[in-house]
């Protein structure tokens, strides 16, 4: 089946306006639903939008990230990481440092402020995805990341 061939709605109890009849907008509407259930868990809890989450995450796992090398992990709009850079930093959550590779851009990395609230947050962010991703086998949920590896893979630029 070709990923634009119609397909049977997999959930016929689910009204009309929430089927879907090919793989893209499935995808569209899982990563909607996805955001939309993880900002208020976020917002509400900690005051932090998805994307100042999603900064942190990076900077929590991989320290000294340039926001260009935020923007494209994540494939998110330049202007909704430069928002979150500045509201983390007027908050003191990050600190910048100029990269000595090149001096037009900065280092971002957690303060030991960022540090306690990503602490914080992660294990009910961990514990959301694990329940979430708990009505897969172990094998789906590792042949789902094979296959969105490769549509990631073959997705054409165009954002950062």
């Amino acid at each position: 089946m070709s990923a634009t061939a119609p397909i049977k709605p997999p959930r016929p109890d689910l009204p009309p306006d929430r089927q879907t009849d090919d793989v893209l907008s499935e995808i569209h509407v899982l990563a909607n639903l996805i955001g939309q259930g993880f900002a208020g868990f976020l917002e509400g809890g900690y005051g932090l939008t998805v994307a100042e989450w999603r900064v942190m995450l990076t900077l929590g796992r991989y320290p000294g990230r340039t926001a260009a090398e935020i923007t494209v992990r994540w494939a998110m709009d330049k202007m909704a990481i430069s928002r979150a850079l500045q509201r983390l930093e007027n908050a003191g959550h990050i600190s910048r440092q100029r990269n000595p590779d090149d001096r037009r851009s900065f280092r971002l990395s957690l303060t030991e402020k960022g540090r306690k609230l990503h602490d914080t947050v992660l294990p009910g962010a961990t514990e959301r995805y694990r329940t979430f991703v708990s009505c897969l086998t172990e094998q789906e949920i590792a042949d789902l990341h094979r296959s969105l590896r490769k549509l990631i893979d073959h997705a054409p630029p165009g954002t950062g």
